[in-house]
């Protein structure tokens, strides 16, 4: 009896020690799962300009793994941007991307509009499942944040596939300043085991150059040449008002012709003279008519 115990007791033994082997063989494999090759993520736009509010953003993430999906995409929206405000609203049913999937199975496209909660975006796919899109908007001084999902266990980016999210134009409006803004640590979270940072493809990029004056130098610039217009525009009147003396210094001509005058004044006596001179002879005249008469 004491060896059948003994036995049993072994035995128990033994079981307890293949089922802990098998707890690990299951979870060890399962803790450790995740992306066997990291997923890409780069980004491209139509303009760089500083405090541009017309860009078009492409933002391209893909899943080169073969055997893990990503259910979640976290894309870092850098310090210095914003968003257009007519997409930040209430107001439901504003487009504001467009989704675009490609698998080796096939590919679909499909738009992200806006709902009635602000930053909270929709992507009705084939009227069965939904992804969402939620915004957190940058500030000045911190960066903000782009996750995208999908419900009903699919995932964003399954294995061998990628997906393009281009903005609207004017969605991102670039920063105010310029300066080089990485889109990142950008990262995806696999079905199981930790997220990772997306790397971008070879010969693309996560950073965009912003480039060109700010628009804080435009304004200063164009308030200290508007200060400066009327600066320029106040020297003509002074330039007037300093060639008006001059002109009434001309005027003193009137002046010189008029002590002139009295020179044909002097040249008058002449014609007195032969107004008298003209009497007489009219009268010397009638007087010897007179005569003549007479004596007849």
């Amino acid at each position: 009896m004491t060896q059948i115990a003994h036995l049993g007791g072994s035995m128990t033994k033994l079981v307890s020690l293949v089922v802990v082997m098998l707890v690990f063989v299951v979870l060890v494999p399962q803790a450790n799962a995740g992306f066997k090759t990291p997923p890409t993520f780069d980004l491209t736009t139509s303009s760089n300009l500083a405090g541009a509010t017309d860009a078009v953003y492409v933002l391209r993430a893909e899943n080169r793994d073969q055997s893990e999906d990503a259910s979640l995409l976290a894309i870092i929206i850098p310090a210095g941007y914003s968003i257009g405000q007519s997409f930040i609203t209430d107001k439901a049913g504003i487009k504001a991307m467009s989704v675009y999937g490609s698998c080796p199975e096939g590919s679909g496209r499909a738009g992200a509009v806006t709902t009635t909660t602000p930053g909270l975006f929709t992507i009705p796919w084939r009227g069965i499942t939904e992804g969402k899109i939620t915004i957190i908007a940058p500030s000045a001084t911190a960066e903000g944040k782009m996750e995208v999902t999908f419900s009903g266990g699919y995932s964003v980016v399954n294995r061998g596939c990628y997906g393009e999210f281009t903005t609207a134009e004017g969605f991102f409006i670039n920063p105010s300043t310029p300066g080089a803004c990485t889109w990142g640590p950008s990262t995806a979270q696999p079905t199981s085991g930790p997220k990772i940072e997306m790397v971008p493809r070879p010969s693309f990029t996560q950073t965009v150059e912003i480039v060109g004056p700010s628009v804080t130098t435009q304004a200063v610039t164009s308030t200290t040449e508007s200060s400066a217009v009327p600066a320029t525009t106040d020297l003509p009147p002074t330039t007037q008002t300093t060639a008006q003396p001059a002109r009434t210094t001309v005027v003193v001509e009137p002046e010189t012709s008029t002590t002139t005058q009295p020179a044909p004044t002097g040249g008058g006596v002449p014609t007195e003279m032969l107004a008298i001179v003209a009497v007489v002879l009219i009268v010397i005249i009638a007087g010897a008519v007179y005569a003549l008469r007479r004596r007849k």
